[in-house]
């Protein structure tokens, strides 16, 4: 099977927590050590997971679990996992992975025993996407599990029904004022809100965010079950917003990098790590959003940022180019 293309193929026994088989070109292909791969088994690649999206798949997994247990026994391996997920390899260059899951033996109680899994590289490179996973069964080809029902499963276990009613109107549109007056409460408790989602959901930016609630949860008004469009920049506030989105996309694009890489690296922004180890770049990260920039943006600091984005990624691209276009923008409204 993997003598054609680039398919890698692990066989995992789920009794002994080991791999059977692992193929070696799973090491040059991603871009891994194997001695980390041995010593920590599936939990090292795991751990490499861009955070939302290592949630998408951990819940979504759990949530197939659940659905095909309760299938008589002489059917349970009939269902295929398809999934895709961004992580980091070994040179810390973001990668995105096509997955498939295929139960090969069950154990006498009918819990899984063995396990294909298949592995490539997306042909789509796109760093912006959230992780997706679904699973169908593979006799009829009929899907037992869509993204969206993980998407709404894993968005009713972390937040509260009134972080789901903000989210939703955050991507529906509505500003803090909007939000705050449709619920009653003050814009600051209003824009703590929005922070306890973003921190829970482990979103990099507002678009991972309200990518999670997309085609979740429907509004019954056509008018008001938009997403969130891309900001079109006038004002000030809005072209710095639109700078610091544009600086990070073309550092990840152009080296396949993290946010906060980019923020110890240039040492523009602070950098730190939560209780589970995970790097955060909480000021950076308000400036990714015209509803949480702060009152008197740092415009110096943003482009800066810019700045050092351009000079290590010289490579002439599209991305090069929309970044130059925001910097020249934000200084026209500066009056420079």
């Amino acid at each position: 099977m993997e003598s054609t293309g680039n398919l890698i193929v692990i066989v995992w026994d789920y009794v002994k927590n080991d791999f059977l088989y692992l193929s070696d070109k799973f090491f040059t292909y991603f871009g891994f050590d194997p001695e980390n791969v041995y010593r920590e088994k599936l939990a090292y690649p795991l751990n490499r997971l861009i955070p939302v999206d290592a949630m998408i798949m951990m819940n979504g997994s759990a949530f197939v679990w659940d659905c095909v247990s309760g299938l008589p026994v002489d059917q349970r391996k009939n269902y295929k996992i398809i999934a895709e997920y961004r992580m980091r390899n070994d040179q810390n260059k973001m990668i995105r992975v096509h997955y498939q899951n295929i139960t090969l033996e069950l154990t006498d109680t009918g819990d899984i025993w063995l396990s294909m899994m298949l592995f490539e590289l997306s042909p789509d490179q796109n760093m912006e996407t959230l992780g997706t996973i679904s699973c169908v069964d593979a006799v009829s080809g009929e899907a037992i599990l869509t993204v969206e029902q993980v998407k709404k499963n894993l968005l009713e276990k972390i937040l509260s029904e009134q972080e789901i009613d903000v989210l939703k109107r955050i991507a529906n549109g509505q500003d803090t004022g909007q939000i705050a007056a449709g619920l009653g409460v003050s814009e600051k408790t209003t824009d703590q809100c929005r922070m306890e989602i973003f921190s829970k959901l482990n979103a990099a930016d507002i678009n991972d965010a309200t990518a999670l609630i997309k085609d979740v949860f429907v509004d019954s008004d056509p008018a008001q079950s938009r997403i969130v469009q891309k900001i079109n920049p006038a004002s000030l506030p809005e072209r710095i917003v639109d700078l610091m989105n544009q600086t990070i996309h073309c550092w990840v694009e152009s080296t396949g990098r993290t946010k906060a890489d980019l923020a110890e690296e240039s040492k523009i922004w602070r950098v730190y790590r939560d209780h589970n180890g995970w790097r955060r770049t909480q000021t950076l990260d308000k400036y990714l959003d015209i509803h949480t920039l702060p009152k008197s943006p740092r415009i110096t600091q943003v482009l800066q940022t810019a700045y050092y984005v351009l000079k290590a990624c010289r490579p002439p691209s599209a991305r090069r180019d929309q970044l130059e276009a925001a910097v020249k923008r934000v200084r026209e409204k500066q009056g420079r």
